[in-house]
């Protein structure tokens, strides 16, 4: 049961953990033993404050400058009981200034909903007022997780999170060569936060979920020992304005274990299509006699093929970033002649082709000169219509935002749009298709749908919120198509929402290399966040994308297969060629690789039943497909030190190989059962430590003994040895 505790000095003795000996609460809530937020008037939990925020766009690289003007401690406190809830009451009297926490509870849930209010009272001195800071209870060897897609830590303890969509940057490590060049030139480094698809939320070892449902900036401190803090931009209404937003609350969320907290997070993403189960998703382009080659090619060789990704289905152009898609979302013909019978023919061998949109449109192309004069358009604040260079090529936007519920209104860009993706990508037959972008709206964008924002901080929640629009709008034309489980849209962009929106995330440009920052490591960091964030179904581009010969970062054929060989063991199997594909090695490079390459898809199909188990729990029990090892095992101290290692559903733990050059890799097994290695059928101990061969194409695989599966996994390790 919830509970609310008035303590004066003295009284938290018998409740308050270790954590708290040095500090007495005046104010704290809690539940049963977790301690939320803990009050002093030396330590405030509740600060006001004013600032400045500026965000210049690079191309999605996002140079931020969040300058604090002032601060005010609200020292006091009041607690008002209500009949739906209590309000919690933080102000400053001397200044008159404050807010109310009004806490809803649920028993049932084990869950607390805040919504803030600012009194009358206080709103002449608030006038001016946009920050808030709020102070929650750490414990110093607490482990933090989620944050949304996090790349170069799975623990975000000891650092601070911008919560900012961007893009994740090319390198990602401020002391790398490659990023402070990529910074030298344009501001496109990133750094160990820059991602896609960043959430202000956050699940504790100590068993409880925050989250904060405010769409605008966020900073979540974890850097010190016994307090976390989350910083976020406000809008303070004005008396005719009533509420600062309706819909914008905080939750807290306490359970029994991470694992219910991570059930009661995701919503359960809907079962993959049972065509995706049958191979590798190829990503080829050139046209179609250069997609039919590259097809027969691979299942010369024997590789098992569920479709092909031609993402260059509406053209191509070139840019000095290498070869890029023309946005001009319609086939085209002359660069893939009989595309539309081809796709039929295919389909009968159980071949479906996919294929690559974004919510952009390139002002050269046919289908946005056409809709020029139409009132579909994200526009400047001084109304203009937004046009972005996007790396040489320019532009428009499609305002996709949906009405609020309470507008009355129809956004006719929005309707456009998803008719558009329904006859030029649903009805052609196209199976499935890469969502991309989302994360490119400048904070001086505008939509005609105003109503649902505020003022000031219209274009930084516009920003924020962009890539959960265009998600929706993604969902809405496969439901209102009828095509929900039969065809697979992906996408890498995100925020809060997101997850209810998405059926398959893939972690985005990597770099074709080792690094943990930005390459291959990175992509399974991606996929472990995301899980204790919500979202249960991800995937990368096998090999990494983002290549610069000039700055010799190209694919090597090792790295395509470490990348494919862990791949076989992810909810999808998908290549991609890069940007420069010439400079890169591909699963077609030569016949070695692409045996090697049919060989994992073949391990891949094999798992498929396994695999549509895991699919089902995700779905139905919304246990995530790839998790982290505490999840599964947390009462294993050891667990929680394991960022690269995961559970493949219930029975398989996966350790992929890292690193070049290596034939052995150390791996940790959990205590909860003794293990049995997939390819030699050899049984070790639970709770130890082992260095076991990792071969390339072994990457080192284990299950439990007495798996329900075990007969599979013994004919897997028998067929493919």
């Amino acid at each position: 049961m919830f509970f609310f505790v008035l303590l004066l000095l003295g009284g938290l003795n018998e409740v308050r953990g270790e954590f708290l000996s040095s500090e007495e609460c005046d104010f704290q809530l809690s539940y049963l033993d977790t301690i939320l937020i803990c009050h002093t008037a030396d330590r405030p939990a509740v600060r006001l404050g004013k600032g400045e925020f500026v965000a210049k766009d690079h191309l999605g690289n996002f140079e931020i400058n969040d300058t604090v003007l002032q601060v005010v401690d609200l020292t006091e406190y009041n607690i008002i009981s209500g009949e739906l809830g209590n309000t919690f009451a933080f102000f400053n009297s001397e200044v008159n200034i404050g807010v109310n926490l009004v806490v809803f509870e649920d028993e049932e849930k084990g869950l607390y909903e805040v919504k803030l209010e600012f009194p009358p009272e206080y709103r002449v001195e608030l006038e001016g007022f946009n920050r808030i800071w709020l102070e929650l209870v750490a414990d110093p060897f607490e482990f933090i997780y989620g944050g949304g897609e996090q790349f170069s830590y799975l623990n975000l303890r000891g650092r601070v999170y911008p919560i900012w969509v961007r893009e994740q940057g090319v390198g990602r490590n401020k002391s790398s060569s490659l990023t402070q060049i990529m910074d030298a030139n344009s501001n496109a480094g990133g750094d160990y936060h820059t991602t896609y698809w960043p959430q202000p939320s956050f699940i504790s070892s100590r068993k409880f979920y925050f989250e904060s449902s405010y769409s605008t900036y966020h900073e979540l401190d974890f850097t010190q020992s016994d307090r976390h803090v989350v910083y976020w931009h406000i809008n303070i209404p004005t008396e005719e304005e009533g509420s600062a937003c309706q819909s914008c609350h905080l939750t807290f969320l306490v359970k029994p274990s991470l694992m219910e907290i991570v059930q009661a997070l995701n919503p359960g993403q809907p079962p993959l299509p049972d065509w995706v189960y049958n191979g590798a998703i190829l990503g080829v382009q050139g046209g179609t006699d250069k997609m039919l080659n590259y097809l027969d090619e691979a299942q010369s060789q024997g590789v098992e093929v569920a479709g092909l990704w031609i993402q260059d289905w509406s053209g191509k152009i070139t840019t000095e970033f290498g070869t890029r898609v023309f946005w001009n979302w319609e086939w085209n013909s002359t660069w893939y002649p009989v595309l539309d019978e081809l796709i039929k023919d295919l389909d009968k061998r159980n071949i479906k082709v996919t294929a690559y949109i974004t919510a952009h449109l390139n002002i050269d192309g046919e289908v946005y000169q056409n809709c020029s004069q139409n009132n579909y358009w994200l526009t400047e604040e001084n109304g203009e219509r937004l046009l972005q260079d996007f790396g040489q090529f320019t532009i428009g936007t499609v305002d996709i935002i949906r009405p609020s519920p309470d507008c009355n209104c129809i956004n006719v860009g929005r309707g456009w749009y998803k008719d558009l993706m329904k006859k030029n990508l649903v009805n052609f037959g196209f199976a499935g298709w890469m969502a991309d972008f989302g994360e490119y709206t400048p904070t001086s964008a505008r939509s005609s749908f105003a109503d649902r924002w505020w003022g000031d901080q219209h274009g930084e929640v516009l920003h924020q919120i962009f890539s959960e629009e265009w998600a929706a709008l993604n969902r809405e034309v496969v439901e209102e198509s009828g095509k929900l489980g039969d065809i697979m849209y992906w996408m890498r962009s995100g925020g809060i929402g997101s997850k209810s929106s998405q059926v398959m995330s893939w972690a985005g440009d990597q770099t074709v290399d080792w690094t943990q920052s930005d390459g291959l490591g990175s992509s399974i960091i991606a996929a472990l966040s995301l899980s204790m964030s919500g979202m249960g179904l991800s995937h990368s581009d096998i090999g990494g994308y983002t290549t610069i010969p000039q700055l010799n970062l190209t694919r090597s054929k090792e790295l395509l297969l470490r990348w494919a060989e862990y791949a076989a063991f992810t909810p999808v199997m998908r290549t991609h060629e890069g940007n420069v594909p010439e400079a890169n090695h591909q699963i077609y490079s030569d016949e070695n690789t692409m045996q090697q390459f049919a060989r994992l898809t073949k391990i891949y199909v094999a798992l498929a039943n396994y695999t549509r188990e895991a699919v089902r729990q995700n779905s139905e029990e919304s246990i995530p497909v790839m998790r982290p090892l505490f999840l599964q095992f947390p009462d294993d101290p050891e667990t929680y030190l394991q960022e690269y290692e995961y559970m493949y559903g219930d029975d398989l733990l996966v350790s992929p190989v890292l690193d070049p050059g290596v034939e052995v890799w150390t791996v940790y097994l959990p205590l909860g059962n003794s293990w049995i290695h997939l390819w030699s059928l050899e049984e070790y101990s639970e709770g130890v430590v082992i260095d076991i061969p990792a071969s390339l194409g072994y990457p080192p695989v284990f299950y439990g003994a007495g798996s329900t599966w075990e007969s599979l996994f013994i004919q897997i390790s028998q067929d493919f040895n």
